[in-house]
């Protein structure tokens, strides 16, 4: 099975102003994301809105991009819904079109327990070929994995090869290696910056963080360094990822003001968005263009 590792950048999803997915504007983001080096564009994560997008416009957009792709970089999709029948539709029509994987939220707002959780896991994990990416957001979701109970779906599910640990504590990230005595090949994903060097240097895998949206290269520039052994190239790029992660203090949700950064270097124009989320105000988008000239990259 496909070891899922590196840079994938959880790819913001842009709308036109009839608030569907913008598919060329999206070629065009992910032409940028690829020519900078990333391992993979993960679709359809918080970043990419999917709780907010009907179900077929989802796979409008997957098939569109898995084609558009074609095999340069890996495609991993978020697969999550709060209604498994649609987790389920999902994950059937992205392993027919060609997905390289998938990332996977256990249901959210309603809180459940972890034999609930494990449950869950194993049955879609059951339904699929593909390799599922573990998304624990516990901010989000109420509900936090910890290492035994990622053992436990390891243990029984070969395809679940992967982590996104989207959470502050180091600690608990470190304690994911764990799962590499059960698969040597399980993959740990970290989401933020300021963690990069250390966990990097504590052998986690890759990177699924917000700021690869508009500055690619400090995440690939460190990842690759640490490759090579060299970390003071590494300490060089860890600090553009630490400095990148201001944009986040500029909006509510923080993938706002990642969008809008990335309005400004690669589209040159600004998208829409879709409710509940708004477009920032003329104070925001200054902070955020202003912060985006400070780090050289408009």
């Amino acid at each position: 099975m496909k070891k899922l590792c590196g840079v994938n950048p959880p790819v913001i999803t842009l709308f036109d102003e009839q608030g569907k997915i913008d598919i060329e504007a999206s070629k065009k983001q992910a032409d940028f994301l690829i020519s900078k080096g990333v391992d993979g564009l993960a679709y359809l994560g918080t970043s990419g809105e999917f709780s907010v997008i009907p179900l077929e416009e989802k796979k409008r957009f997957v098939k569109e991009m898995i084609k558009y792709v074609n095999g340069r970089v890996n495609v991993i999709i978020g697969v999550g819904d709060t209604c498994i029948t649609n987790t389920l539709e999902m994950l059937d029509f992205v392993e027919k079109e060609g997905a390289d994987g998938v990332l996977l939220v256990n249901p959210y707002f309603s809180v459940y327990s972890s034999d609930m959780v494990i449950a869950y896991f194993n049955h879609v994990a059951s339904h699929t070929n593909l390799p599922v990416i573990i998304y624990n957001f516990p901010d989000l979701t109420g509900y936090c994995f910890n290492a035994d109970v990622v053992c436990r779906l390891v243990k029984d599910n070969p395809n679940i090869v992967g982590i996104k640990d989207t959470i502050g504590d180091f600690n608990h990230i470190l304690s994911m290696n764990k799962v590499k005595e059960i698969n040597p090949d399980f993959s740990v994903f970290a989401a933020f910056e300021n963690q990069a060097l250390g966990i990097l240097a504590c052998g986690v895998d890759g990177f699924i963080n917000a700021t690869a949206n508009f500055a690619p290269e400090f995440t690939v520039n460190t990842y690759q360094a640490v490759l090579r052994n060299d970390f003071n190239e590494a300490s060089v790029w860890f600090r553009k990822m630490v400095d990148a992660m201001e944009i986040y203090n500029y909006s509510t949700p923080l993938f706002l003001a990642c969008k809008q950064a990335m309005y400004y270097r690669v589209l040159d124009k600004d998208c829409y968005e879709t409710l509940p989320a708004l477009s920032l105000d003329a104070k925001a988008k200054a902070k955020v263009y202003n912060k985006m000239k400070e780090m050289q990259l408009i």
